[in-house]
């Protein structure tokens, strides 16, 4: 066969295959590169609007991060064995099984505090002054019934607000007025506060009735709270739940 006669047969068999190409896929959609469309951006979600908290702070010999499970109910909490034990009446209030078991062992020394005291409508309030603390004490005997406020107070902060309007007493009812001192601002300056704990009462005394009680009292910390004594009563703070009682 000669070269021109191989040539042209190589050419009718070229197109003869393209042909049939084009026949064999005519009316079928190409495939896109990527079938599946790129997902819309998910939109994002605002933040949710808190409640604003008080800007309070547990005890750092308290802490609530390090609090045990929730004992089984029913079954008896493990008697503590501590290298030290409470004295005088810390002491004997510790020695209630139902006090120790929740709070531990000592973490520290018993000490002795001068402090005040203001009470209102629906709480306490308690200063610490040996570590700066105000215990805020609202539901006792029930969880997240108390806590712990840094104590900002300074000798220059103005003692109360005068544009604060007080109600008017009831007829031999108690005598509503707003807290003074260090009680005073931070009652002022957290409204959660100011209004769980409403109007400060004031005390009756030999000198006419006064908003802050001074008290020569006591404290030692646990593992699990503390134990403070205003001079009257002792206040059991426990940390696993945030609940007091008192003794």
């Amino acid at each position: 066969m000669s070269p021109s006669i191989m040539l042209l047969s190589l050419l009718f068999l070229t197109c003869m295959l393209v042909g049939c190409e084009a026949i064999r896929f005519r009316g079928i959609t190409p495939m896109p590169a990527n079938p599946y469309p790129a997902p819309a951006d998910t939109p994002t979600l605002a933040p949710a609007l808190l409640t604003p908290a008080p800007t309070c702070t547990v005890s750092p010999m308290s802490s609530v991060a390090s609090a045990s499970p929730t004992p089984t109910f029913g079954l008896p909490l493990p008697q503590p064995t501590c290298v030290a034990t409470p004295q005088w009446g810390l002491g004997d209030v510790w020695n209630n099984e139902s006090v120790h078991t929740r709070l531990g062992c000592p973490v520290g020394e018993q000490v002795g505090v001068q402090g005040d005291e203001v009470y209102f409508q629906n709480g306490h309030m308690l200063w610490r002054p040996d570590i700066d603390l105000i215990y805020v004490l609202f539901d006792m005997e029930r969880p997240g019934g108390w806590g712990a406020c840094v104590d900002t107070f300074q000798p220059t902060d103005p003692d109360s607000d005068p544009t604060i309007v007080v109600p008017t007493p009831a007829s031999g009812g108690p005598i509503y007025t707003q807290p003074v001192s260090r009680f005073g601002k931070l009652w002022r300056e957290n409204a959660w506060l100011r209004e769980r704990l409403g109007w400060a009462i004031k005390e009756s005394n030999k000198r006419g009735a006064t908003t802050i009680v001074h008290f020569n009292g006591a404290a030692q910390d646990f593992e699990r709270g503390t134990l403070f004594w205003n001079g009257k009563v002792c206040f059991v703070l426990r940390t696993d739940d945030m609940s007091w009682t008192m003794y």
